[in-house]
């Protein structure tokens, strides 16, 4: 019981641990186990019953049970109940087992029983780690010491795996097998003897079983779910079989692409195929692989593999193959840096562009944010240096902010690939040692860096975008961690239930979630599109609810939710759409973009449009709204009936404003390439990426190189892709009749080209 108070003084002030739930549960299992079994050991030596000793060792479970609970007068635990479930599954498994181990220890008569089972606890805690994530493709892992580890710090939802059970129940055979054990060797008893065969039997069926009953998983259990196989030689997609042909091919070309690309960056090639395992959704991911929103990539194991949600792999992909290729310069056995912030520091500088403002732009504008006032807590970056240096070991990167710690390790790590080139850098991030690889110690590297940061302009459509991603609170600092409120649940699987066509549960989805939490915005917007589709009217509770959220919280969604109500019985809402599209970040011009084209639709139109499912296009759209139209089709894997909708576009006609009139030529551009128009989309992006660099948001050029490179890609491996990129249906490679004409220069803010004409 003392050491239990200890343990707990101990956790009381460390975020996440400090309350009752998985975190403080595995540390009290593993002190339990080991505390079990030193002080049982005296107590069978000295005649003690095993019945009387478990009393005693459960019994003392009530000290860290009222101490993690108490700790809740000082640190909210808004997961208590699921917490209390933990304990109780994963503790006294392994106390009974510590217990279990003395008494067994103790019955053959070992010379040194404490010690022969300090040593004994910490190889099955250390043994079992390794041989659940060195050789199985998985992010939990379950002990008979420790309890269990329910997979990576960074999800926001625990994923409990019916796995989790079977591990407790293994567990307890393995006492049984202990105690029949240390009662043979007593007493050599024909019943204990046959307890002892009966359990060991039932050990080593659980061991043969152990990926069928998912205690641990394996690349053919995880294949014979993700049966969609589809071999692009230096790497081979695992999908969902009821993924669409469209689909496949559209993932399989962003995987190829990112991989061709970042290997020659890289100047690195994996001596075998990458394997990319796509999930469907987030609770598939987590009964497999034990994590359901954070992408993996266990460089530890022998073979290179990604894992991620198939919907993320527009957005991560890139970040994560970078894992993938740098592993063949990682350090032995981990095959990663023992620094990991050259690790994410990596990934982040050759990462593709996600359209917003570079590292080091946004890392310079945190600087200029603490220069102007604000704290750590609001985003400033005080001293970018120390970030670096703080952020270079494992844990304090880990309980650091994530938007902070990935970027300026992301700006550091370009920094030193542009000043010290590609050689240097792959010796530093082998050893985790900089001196050696560069003559100077990180703190005179991260000095100089800093130092060269603050020579740059502030950019300022990064000050939005750093304030927001720096001041985002990291595990350790969030109150109740590992805990979604019911609303966001409700919200949530009322979203995927209209995604899947489910109308009827999806609205009792978002009614129950807007019951839960009135001011939920995507509860609000779900409970709208579903009245909507069923053929309702939106009532008057429905807008005072939207108004009450824009007056108290006048977000862009709030104010966009507003705006709709109004447009959908025909109120005025212009202004509405004008301050939402206002008070989006600078950075922000597809959202204005999209919001002005809301707010020209007229009532009819934006209704038919919220009321039809996701993959539907109602004519009125197509007749009405030709951009949202094309986007439609696009997001929904239909590039011909996308490009057919795209190519009617008049850019000039559909948007005065120049920087309307860009990204609407970048959305032409990406569309055509897609339906195979390669010509059309060449001349469209021709001299875009310099109009946005002049013009803004110049966080868009990137965005518009990436396209470029991507259709160079295209053409120039053609002749070696697998079967999978035949030929898309035949697209007329050019622009509808209509908009054929010269544009001027004004149009979209693009240098005249040759002849006069902008390059269409």
């Amino acid at each position: 019981m003392g050491v239990y108070a200890v343990t707990c003084l101990v956790l009381w002030p460390i975020p996440v641990f400090g309350v009752l739930h998985a975190e403080s549960a595995a540390v009290v299992a593993g002190v339990g186990c080991l505390t079990a079994a030193l002080t049982s050991a005296g107590a069978f030596r000295r005649g003690r019953a095993v019945r009387a000793v478990a009393r005693v060792q459960l019994g003392a479970l009530a000290v860290p049970l009222a101490m993690l609970t108490v700790s809740v007068a000082w640190r909210p635990n808004c997961g208590y109940l699921q917490g209390l479930g933990l304990f109780l599954v994963l503790v006294p498994p392994s106390v009974l087992f510590g217990a279990a181990a003395a008494y067994a220890v103790t019955g053959w008569r070992v010379r040194w029983p404490r010690a022969t089972l300090a040593v004994g606890l910490a190889a099955v805690a250390v043994g079992g780690v390794l041989w659940d994530l060195l050789w199985h493709p998985q992010l939990f892992t379950s002990s008979h010491v420790f309890g269990a580890v329910l997979g990576p710090i960074y999800d926001q939802e625990l994923a409990i795996r019916p796995g989790l059970w079977a591990a407790k129940g293994q567990t307890l055979l393995w006492v049984v097998l202990l105690l029949a054990l240390g009662a043979w060797r007593r007493v050599r008893s024909r019943a204990s003897a046959r307890l002892g065969v009966a359990a060991a039997l039932a050990v080593a069926a659980s061991a043969g079983l152990a990926g069928p009953l998912g205690i641990v998983q394996t690349e053919r259990g995880l294949q014979a779910v993700l049966s969609e196989r589809v071999d692009l030689g230096p790497v081979v997609l695992h999908l969902d079989p009821e993924t669409s042909p469209a689909e496949r091919r559209r993932l399989a070309e962003e995987v190829l692409y990112r991989f061709d690309t970042l290997a020659e960056a890289l100047g690195v090639r994996p001596g075998r195929a990458v394997d990319v395992y796509l999930y469907p959704d987030a609770e598939t991911k987590a009964a497999l692989v034990g994590s359901r929103e954070t992408s993996v990539v266990p460089v530890w194991l022998p073979t290179p593999q990604v894992h991620m949600l198939a919907d993320q792999v527009p957005g991560s992909l890139g970040h994560e193959m970078v894992h993938v290729l740098a592993r063949e310069f990682g350090a032995p056995v981990v095959r990663a840096s023992p620094a990991v912030g050259l690790v994410e520091g990596l990934a982040v500088a050759l990462e593709p562009p996600g359209g917003l403002p570079s590292a080091s732009a946004q890392v310079r504008a945190g600087v200029a944010l603490a220069a102007g006032g604000l704290s750590a807590e609001a985003g400033g970056v005080a001293d970018p240096a120390a970030v670096v240096r703080a952020t270079m070991s494992p844990g304090g990167f880990w309980t650091s902010r994530a938007g902070l710690a990935y970027t300026a390790n992301g700006a550091f790590a370009r920094w030193l690939l542009d000043t010290r080139g590609a050689e240097a850098f792959r010796r530093a991030y082998r050893t985790g040692r900089f001196e050696p690889a560069y003559g100077a110690s990180l703190d005179d590297l991260a000095a100089e860096w800093a130092a060269d940061l603050l020579r740059q302009p502030v950019d300022p459509e990064a000050v939005a975008v750093a304030r927001w991603r720096f001041s985002r609170p990291s595990l350790f600092e969030v109150r109740c961690p590992h805990w979604v409120p019911a609303d966001q649940r409700l919200a949530r699987d009322g979203a995927r239930a209209w995604k899947d066509g489910d109308l009827d549960a999806a609205s009792t989805y978002f009614a129950e979630a807007v019951i839960a939490n009135p001011y939920n915005l995507t509860a609000l917007d779900g409970r709208l599109r579903t009245r909507l589709a069923q053929g309702d009217q939106a009532t008057a509770g429905d807008f005072r609810l939207a108004q009450a959220l824009a007056d108290s919280l006048p977000t862009p969604g709030s104010l966009r939710h507003l705006a709709d109500l109004r447009r959908l019985t025909g109120t005025d809402s212009r202004g509405l759409y004008r301050a939402a599209a206002d008070s989006l970040a600078p950075v922000d011009a597809l959202g204005r973009l999209l919001l002005d084209r809301r707010a020209q639709m007229r009532p009819a139109v934006l209704r038919a449009w919220l009321a039809a499912p996701p993959d539907a296009v109602p004519d009125a759209l197509r007749q009405r709204a030709p951009v949202l139209a094309a986007l439609a089709h696009a997001q929904a894997d239909r590039p011909a009936q996308a490009w057919a909708a795209a190519r009617t576009w008049c850019v000039p006609e559909l948007a005065a404003d120049p920087e309307q009139a860009r990204v609407l030529r970048w959305l032409q551009a990406q569309i055509a390439l897609r339906a195979g128009a390669t010509a059309t989309s060449a001349r469209l992006l021709k001299g875009l990426a310099d109009a946005f660099e002049r013009r803004g948001p110049h966080s868009y050029a990137p965005l518009v190189r990436d396209v470029e490179r991507r259709a160079a890609w295209a053409a120039r491996s053609r002749s070696r892709l697998p079967a999978i990129f035949t030929d898309p249906p035949t697209a007329p490679d050019d622009l509808a009749p209509d908009c054929s004409r010269a544009r001027t220069p004004a149009d979209v803010g693009v240098r005249p080209a040759p002849g006069g004409t902008d390059g269409r």
